[in-house]
Order: C-alpha cells, then sequence, then structure tokens
C-alpha cells in the first residue's frame, strides 16, 4: 500500500546582492532540498511513497518553480496547492565587499493555518514532515490541531524556530532566542530534530545546556508519550540520536569526504529521517540514512544537483 508523506515548511529563493546593488543571481533554497532528497530516495529505492507537498505555491515565482518542480515525480498536486499572489520566501544574502555581507528576509510567506489545511485528508497520511523553514510556516495551534486529525508519524526540524522577529532592514538580522512554548511544540511530535546552536537555544534561559533539555523532553516523553526520539545534528561530527521509548542512544560518525556546501544538509536529514521511519525502519536505521545523505549533499550545489548527482558509494552501499 501506497505510503502517503505530507511536507509542511516554504520554498525560499536566495537573492545574491552586489555591493552596487546589482542582483547578481538566484538560487533555490528552503523545503526545496527536502522535497529534492525525498524524490531521489524514491527513485532510488523504488518505494511505494506518494509526497503532498503543504506550502504555498506563489504564482509570481512559477517560472523560476516549475523547472525543478517538474523533476519531482513522486509529488501530488505541486503547483495546485494554497496558491498565492505573493512572492516566495526571499533570503537576500548582500555584500558590502568581496567577503563580507548582511543577510536578511525581506519577503515571508503567511503560517499555513487550520482553514487552509482543512481540505486536507491528514487522517490519510502515514508520515508528516514540519520544517520550520521560516519559524513561520505554521503556529503551534495548528501544530496541535493537525496532530488532533492524524496518527501520522511526525517528525520536526526546529530549524527557524528559535529565530527572533522578522527583519527587513539589511544591517539587522534576526537574533537567536529561546522559546517559552517549546514543551507545547515537541510534546505533539514523534521525532524533534535541532542542530546544537537550536538545542543550546530552545529552552533559554532556563534550560542552556543541551544535557538539561534532552532530560527535560525525556520527562516529557514519559509523561505524555512523545517525542519518542530527539535527534541533534553535530555538522562534521555526525549526528546523535536520543531514544527515549529503548532507553537507546545511537552516534553516527560521518564519512570523510570534500565538503563543497552545506546548505540544505539540515533539510535533507529531516526528509530522510522522516521517509525511513514512515516506512518502517528502526530509529538506528535511520539515523544512519538521513545523516549519510545529508552528508552526501555537503558534496553537491544546490537541490537540483540532489536529484541528478551520482550518489555515493555508501548511500549505494
Amino acid at each position: 500500500m501506497t505510503k502517503r508523506i505530507g511536507i509542511i515548511g516554504q520554498p525560499c529563493i536566495d537573492e545574491i546582492i552586489s555591493p552596487n546593488g546589482e542582483m547578481i543571481s538566484q538560487s533555490l533554497g528552503g523545503i526545496l532540498y527536502s522535497y529534492a532528497a525525498l524524490e531521489r530516495a524514491a527513485q532510488e529505492s523504488a518505494a511505494d511513497v506518494e509526497f503532498l507537498p503543504l506550502t504555498w505555491t506563489s504564482i509570481p515565482d512559477r517560472e523560476i518553480l516549475l523547472p525543478f518542480y517538474s523533476g519531482l515525480h513522486h509529488f501530488r498536486d505541486l503547483t495546485k496547492l494554497f496558491p498565492t499572489d505573493s512572492l516566495t520566501n526571499r533570503v537576500r544574502l548582500v555584500y558590502s565587499d568581496e567577503k563580507h555581507r548582511s543577510e536578511h528576509c525581506p519577503i515571508i510567506l503567511p503560517p499555513l493555518t487550520s482553514e487552509e489545511l482543512s481540505w486536507v485528508d491528514l487522517a490519510s497520511l502515514d508520515g508528516l514532515f514540519i520544517n520550520m523553514i521560516s519559524g513561520f510556516d505554521i503556529s503551534l495551534e495548528t501544530l496541535q490541531w493537525i496532530r488532533s486529525k492524524t496518527d501520522a508519524y511526525i517528525h520536526l526540524d526546529i530549524h527557524a524556530l528559535v529565530l527572533g522577529e522578522l527583519s527587513t532592514i539589511e544591517t539587522l538580522p534576526r537574533v537567536i532566542t529561546g522559546r517559552k512554548d517549546w514543551r507545547e511544540w515537541v510534546s505533539v511530535v514523534d521525532s524533534v530534530q535541532m542542530n546544537e546552536t537550536e538545542s543550546d537555544w530552545l529552552g533559554a534561559p532556563e534550560i542552556i545546556t543541551e544535557k538539561n533539555l534532552l532530560s527535560e523532553i525525556r520527562r516529557l516523553f514519559l509523561q505524555n508519550g512523545r517525542p519518542l526520539t530527539a535527534v541533534i545534528t553535530r555538522s562534521d561530527r555526525g549526528a546523535t540520536l536520543f531514544d527515549f521509548q529503548h532507553e537507546k542512544i545511537w552516534n553516527k560518525e560521518p564519512t570523510k569526504r570534500i565538503i563543497s556546501d552545506t546548505t540544505g544538509s539540515g533539510d535533507v536529514f529531516g526528509a530522510l529521517y522522516t521517509l525511513t521511519r514512515t516506512l518502517g525502519t528502526s530509529e538506528q536505521e535511520a539515523l544512519w540514512h538521513a545523516e549519510t545523505w545529508a552528508g552526501w549533499n555537503t558534496e553537491l550545489h544546490g537541490p537540483e544537483n540532489i536529484l541528478i548527482a551520482p550518489l555515493s558509494d555508501e548511500i549505494r552501499s
């Protein structure tokens, strides 16, 4: 039987701006790394799976997005879901010289709400990957509403949830901050993912160490039955999975490789972890697959290349 996996998170278009204010180039980013990884993994494994993108589709940006979307054969209704006249999320990289730049987000699409998602058959989903690309992709209330509508395996990537208010000012970036409601977020998902910086800040100022954060997440599992696992990604040191259900800690050390670009690796990791857990693999196997694919992504440039680049020997094995 076909497994159906939903994905929540916004596409991004990165804009490179020269010192004289000219836009030099645009590149795809955000959730599109997750889309590409899911598509490629489904192709390579011949998995009977269908992906449902739950995101806004920008009508003005169709010409930019459609060439990429055309390669996503396991995705359903890519250009029909939630059309909007607004532009896709923009991440603007403004260079003052060859070595220095500022980064800000002048355009962010609004969160999807239960009103938009009400027509989706959430009960039919087997898995759901929620990747907080902007930090405003959905609200806590919407996540809780989703949980009430589905028994799907839900994996949450904290990502930009710990970033502060949006800024349209080039010299004023968003400021990382803790979340007072972080317990409510992690208590309604089956697994939660964060990098080391995010784990340091998620519970701040109340909780400021990874050990104490994980102890509190374990307490939430014992109290509420969720989350079953927490994953900490550690860049070039791999990733660690804390399995509260089976009282296990798994670590995946990375393969030595020549790193070209780390952009999107967390998005790839979360996508593969959700896919493999939804297909029934163990927590340890899911960690292995997710870290391996995320590591391979560091050898590439852009989500487009995930669809076509030769796979690493580690993945093929």
